[in-house]
């Protein structure tokens, strides 16, 4: 089971997590989200991931005989596998420094592996409890939101990718929060707000993009803790040209691919993905602090294999999520230095 059809969107959703959806003190009539990073935050989410994946294939219109019986006896092993449950859990934590001398605020993201399982035709297979640590530094500009990663540890495959479009990636997604800091809510009102996201994809040629429908909706403010509804609409579309190895071997496999190839024709891989969700969430507006949260999505993704074959994928997605502080409570001014 190939991870890249599910990563753009667990990158999307972890973001969220990692900047924080934070709410301003505001009085409980109206709530301000604001998702600026504040000199001083120190936070962390705990995460918990179950999935379960149900796949199939089938041949595309287009396939000659020879591509059918081929798909046809892979698919019969789809079926005998059944279908695969995943369960990941992760920490994030967002450390924000002090200003600049001009205004720029140093951060530091880190996301790590607690371990998970896969379970495919009724085995349990652990997973690498390292495989997936990442962590980031950068700046970001509260006057105007820009945002600039310096360095990244932990992948680096990832660490030039990151470099070139990471930048852009978060700057679109900050640009969401902005947005939403500007529209106060009282409860019962709601917030839509949509989002366009370019995907990096790490193969000359391939190009990408996720569009999300995110709103929410302010269900009560009690003792400092604002309560929300979440949806989500989202659909994304990958286009990925093959590597050389991958094409050559699809050329090997038939007449017709051979042909395609001989002709110059590039391999490419393309996949669609639709989904929706709905959720929950509560947030401590003294601190800007998520809380809990939870969102539960159904995924729909459609890949178009080599050889005129039909990956078809069904993903139920619970994702849920706890928050800490972790940033030092101010010392306590004694009694000597209280008196005038």
């Amino acid at each position: 089971m190939p991870a890249f059809p599910y990563r753009p969107f667990l990158a999307a959703a972890l973001l969220a997590l990692s900047l924080g959806a934070t709410a301003a003190p505001a009085t409980p009539a109206a709530v301000a989200f604001d998702t600026t990073p504040r000199a001083g935050q120190h936070q962390r989410q705990s995460m918990d991931i179950q999935a379960t994946i149900k796949m199939r294939i089938e041949p595309a219109p287009e396939a000659t005989d020879e591509q059918r019986a081929k798909i046809n006896q892979a698919a019969e092993n789809f079926t005998r596998m059944g279908p695969m449950k995943v369960a990941v859990k992760m920490a994030q934590a967002m450390k924000v420094g002090q200003p600049d001398a001009v205004g720029w605020l140093p951060l530091t993201m880190t996301t790590s592996s607690k371990g998970g399982e896969v379970e495919v035709g009724g085995k349990v297979q652990p997973l690498p409890q390292k495989a997936q640590d990442l962590a980031f530094t950068a700046r970001f500009n509260p006057k105007d939101f820009a945002f600039e990663i310096q360095g990244v540890s932990g992948a680096p495959a990832l660490d030039e990718l990151l470099r070139k479009q990471g930048n852009a990636m978060v700057g679109e997604a900050l640009q969401l929060y902005k947005v939403l800091a500007q529209k106060p809510l009282q409860v019962g009102e709601s917030v839509e707000v949509p989002m366009t996201m370019a995907l990096p994809i790490p193969l000359p040629g391939g190009a990408g993009t996720m569009q999300n429908k995110l709103r929410f909706t302010l269900v009560r403010v009690d003792r400092g803790v604002a309560s929300f509804d979440m949806a989500m609409d989202m659909t994304m579309d990958i286009n990925a040209p093959l590597p050389a190895a991958a094409s050559a071997a699809s050329a090997a496999s038939s007449p017709a691919a051979a042909a395609s190839a001989a002709d110059g024709a590039a391999k490419v891989m393309a996949i669609t993905m639709t989904g929706t969700g709905k959720g929950s969430s509560t947030l401590r507006m003294a601190d800007g602090l998520p809380l809990t949260s939870q969102l539960k999505m159904a995924l729909t993704i459609t890949m178009k294999m080599p050889d005129n074959g039909l990956m078809l994928m069904d993903m139920d997605m619970d994702m849920r999520a706890k928050g800490e502080s972790l940033a030092k409570p101010a010392p306590a001014r004694s009694a000597a230095k209280r008196k005038p």
